[in-house]
């Protein structure tokens, strides 16, 4: 033990604090008795305070001066250190004094005299109350129960937005499909040069009956899904459930409010 104590004392000297901890682990699984322990612990206390590892510097330097409180540091600190070993010191030795359980000095006895004590008088005998009391005391009034008006809103009105807005495109789409139908009737009254031959004109008449097939069913299926928005929210209207509020003013009960 104490060659690994010099080649801390060594590596302490030499600013080399990390190898000094990694000395003093080495040393640690060696430690054969209290004296050891003492002399590793107050090492270890030394190295953390040099690395700024306050706590773990105050708990090696107490698990020393538990050992040995009037131990004295083996090589010269800085003021800072020093005032911490020394507090650490007081703490300890403190903490020895009241396990040892130091006992108080106890009062001096007190001289009897003869001089005459004053007795208190008698206290006044409690007053009981009459039955007739009793009953005229107002009881206590219970604060009123209210209920509080709550509005629901029905799931069937907050979804009416998707058939609005279905119907409203498939309008759309339909007013589209039949203004292009009528593009096509246009062209076969105004003899459109673009129709050269019959096929071309049978070809604009079919194009015509189909957009204006498309066009009505669009229509129609989308006036359908306006309609069915509306029904929707009309239906699913906001639902409003009692508002009222509870008492009793200690005799009898009220209840009072608005009905929906």
């Amino acid at each position: 033990m104490k060659r690994h104590l010099e080649a801390i004392a060594s590596l302490y000297e030499e600013l080399e604090f990390e190898s000094a901890l990694d000395q003093l682990a080495t040393a640690r699984r060696q430690v054969s008795g209290p004296d050891d322990d003492f002399e590793l612990s107050l090492w270890e206390g030394l190295l953390m305070a040099e690395l700024s590892r306050t706590e773990e510097s105050a708990a090696a330097f107490t698990a020393a001066l538990f050992l040995r409180p009037d131990a004295q540091l083996p090589v010269k600190v800085s003021p800072k250190v020093s005032n911490q070993f020394e507090s650490l010191r007081k703490a300890v030795k403190s903490t020895q004094l009241t396990r040892r359980g130091v006992p108080n000095p106890s009062p001096a006895p007190r001289q009897a005299t003869d001089a005459p004590r004053d007795v208190p008088p008698p206290s006044a005998p409690p007053r009981i109350a009459s039955p007739s009391s009793v009953g005229t005391a107002s009881a206590p009034t219970a604060p009123p129960l209210q209920v509080t008006q709550e509005t629901r809103t029905s799931s069937l009105r907050s979804k009416a937005y998707i058939p609005a807005i279905a119907g409203g495109a498939l309008t759309v789409a339909g007013g589209i499909s039949w203004a292009l139908s009528r593009g096509e009737l246009s062209k076969l009254r105004n003899a459109d040069p673009s129709l050269a031959n019959f096929a071309d004109i049978d070809r604009a008449a079919s194009r015509g009956r189909t957009l204006q097939a498309a066009g009505v069913g669009l229509l129609g299926v989308g006036v359908l899904g306006l309609g069915l928005a509306t029904g929707m929210y009309l239906i699913g209207a906001p639902e409003k459930n009692l508002a009222m509020q509870m008492g009793t003013d200690g005799r009898s009960a009220l209840v009072y409010g608005r009905w929906p």
